[in-house]
Formats: structure tokens, C-alpha cells, sequence
């Protein structure tokens, strides 16, 4: 298979999937989104769904960058995904206008900007982890070899 294709189906696909599904979820409206709120028996787990929301899209986000060659260093590939994390927060926030009985919110969007930076620090740990956990097991092949 094509790399370009690999690419774009194992990497970026289900950052566009994931940005579908916040997508669907902005555009309900806020009787929909009241009657889950009113399931839910604790008010801070819709906050912490903004959070874990778009720390999925973040890590996601920088799965997906990673593999872009235009990022030679890490600040910079950390700065990119939490701008497109921000920027994609606003951007929803802005869509809620477009709902019925819902509208913008900063405490919202400061959620979105928690969870991004959870997420990319999260993501960032693993692949860091399976990257040791890979470079350990080729350095372990090769001296078997030998």
C-alpha cells in the first residue's frame, strides 16, 4: 500500500472521524443536550466530557502531525497541536450559536484547552513509552543475532 494512503487512513482518519463526532455533538440542541445533562448525577461530568473530548482530539491531533516531515522540533509540534485544539474549540464554541438554546461559552472553551493539553502530554508519554519499548526490543533482536 501506498505510504501517503497508509498515512491518511491509519493516521488521519480518525482525527477526521473524531472532529465529525464533536462536530454532531455541537449541533445538538440544548434540549437534547439538557435531558443527558439531566441523567447524569454528578454536574461536573459534562465538564469533564469537554476534557476527555477534546484530549482525544488532541491526542489524535498529534498522532496525526507526527508524521508530517514540517516539524523539526518538538515545541513546535507541540505548539501546532494545541493551536489546532484551541482553534477547533473556538470553532465549536462558535457552531453552538447555530443550535437552538445553546451559545458560546470561555468556561467551555478553557475546558477544551485543558483537555488538549491533557491529551497531547498524554499522548506524547505513550509514544515516547513504545518508542523505548521498540528501540529495547530491536536492540535485543540484533544482539541475538550476533
Amino acid at each position: 500500500m501506498n505510504r501517503f494512503i497508509r498515512q491518511l487512513f491509519v493516521y488521519w482518519a480518525p482525527l477526521f472521524v473524531w472532529m465529525g463526532v464533536i462536530f454532531w455533538g455541537t449541533s445538538l440542541s440544548a434540549d437534547s443536550v439538557g435531558k443527558i445533562g439531566a441523567s447524569v448525577p454528578v454536574p461536573f461530568i459534562l465538564d469533564a466530557a469537554h476534557v476527555a473530548e477534546f484530549a482525544i482530539l488532541a491526542a489524535l491531533a498529534y498522532r496525526a502531525f507526527r508524521t508530517w516531515k514540517g516539524f523539526t522540533s518538538l515545541p513546535a509540534l507541540w505548539g501546532a497541536v494545541l493551536a489546532f485544539t484551541v482553534l477547533y474549540g473556538i470553532s465549536d464554541e462558535a457552531r453552538q450559536t447555530f443550535s437552538p438554546g445553546r451559545w458560546p461559552s470561555v468556561a467551555d472553551l478553557a475546558l477544551d484547552a485543558v483537555g488538549g493539553v491533557a491529551g497531547l502530554a498524554f499522548a506524547d508519554a505513550l509514544l515516547r513509552r513504545n518508542s523505548a519499548v521498540c528501540a529495547a526490543y530491536r536492540a535485543w533482536r540484533a544482539a541475538r543475532r550476533a
